[in-house]
């Protein structure tokens, strides 16, 4: 008899648990574990990084590289500040960012406001022309800018590298503000002509601080590309104080020896704005990558 109840009456699993098991959520949870252990990997190299700049060269070559420091060598960090002027090329790439950020973020969304927002001859033929330098190629340039700047006189000057990352970045700006542009309505300007407002004024006041997001986006993409910028630093830099960050990492080692420990101290130190931003603006760093790939 109890048996014949038991077969009447077949017992459910809780809806919680079948959800646990379901299809989805096993495909969610085997994603999200391999997406961490991707993460992890990615990790391995700055670890490796950390524990070597706390080593001497006699350690380093005795042990593993992911063992832990005997003694922790805080020297490194202050020659490579020091001894090695990191701290000065740190100042310069800051420096050289910062300008080249701001200047390109003012000047690129200026022209992307007029680009689409204002209907003149040959306006087509203008865009055409600034958007295709995004795909010229930076080694195709280094030959022109270099005579270019030689007979301007700027070699010896800040400005020998700050306005080759504008020329470079301004299109990119322009192409990712652009389709911004074009998703804001066209009313709210109007509403602000018809309260007196001029063009520059509505611009600044209207438009601008709408176009926060993608500023923020477009500032954090361009900080990237100049920061790690290597290969117009070495053409166009004349002045060893002039030097940022890649090329005085690149020459910091000796001429018959490496002092790993502050090499590596060095490098560290040259990614901590990096680690900061993607730390704190993670989000917003992806919607970088994603702004401007689809134009409205």
């Amino acid at each position: 008899m109890q048996k014949q109840l038991a077969s009447n009456h077949p017992v459910h699993l809780p809806e919680q648990s079948s959800k646990m098991f379901s299809p989805k959520s096993l495909k969610k949870t085997g994603l999200y574990t391999f997406m961490s252990f991707i993460g992890l990997l990615q990790l391995i190299p700055l670890v490796w990084l950390v524990l070597i700049s706390f080593k001497n060269n006699a350690e380093i070559q005795s042990n593993s590289a992911f063992s832990l420091p005997e003694t922790w060598q805080i020297q490194n960090y202050v020659d490579a500040w020091v001894q090695g002027e990191i701290g000065d090329y740190f100042f310069n790439s800051v420096l050289v960012t910062t300008v080249t950020v701001i200047v390109v973020l003012l000047l690129g969304s200026m022209m992307a406001y007029a680009l689409t927002r204002m209907r003149f001859r040959w306006s087509g033929v203008l865009s055409i022309i600034i958007l295709s330098g995004v795909m010229v190629p930076v080694h195709a340039t280094l030959v022109p800018l270099f005579t270019l700047l030689r007979d301007l006189g700027l070699l010896k000057s800040q400005l020998a590298i700050i306005l080759p990352y504008i020329t470079v970045n301004i299109p990119i700006a322009i192409f990712i503000l652009s389709s911004f542009l074009r998703g804001l309505p066209k009313e709210l300007e109007e509403a602000a002509f018809i309260d007196g407002y001029g063009v520059i004024r509505a611009f600044f006041h209207v438009v601008l601080p709408l176009l926060r997001p993608a500023l923020a986006s477009v500032g954090i993409f361009i900080f990237l590309n100049v920061w790690n910028e290597l290969l117009m630093a070495v053409t166009f830099i004349q002045k060893s104080s002039l030097r940022t960050l890649p090329l005085g990492l690149m020459n910091f080692s000796g001429e018959y020896s490496v002092e790993w420990g502050p090499l590596c101290a060095a490098m560290f130190i040259s990614t901590i704005p990096l680690i900061i931003i993607y730390l704190f603006f993670s989000e917003q760093l992806e919607k970088s990558f994603t702004a401007g790939s689809i134009l409205k």
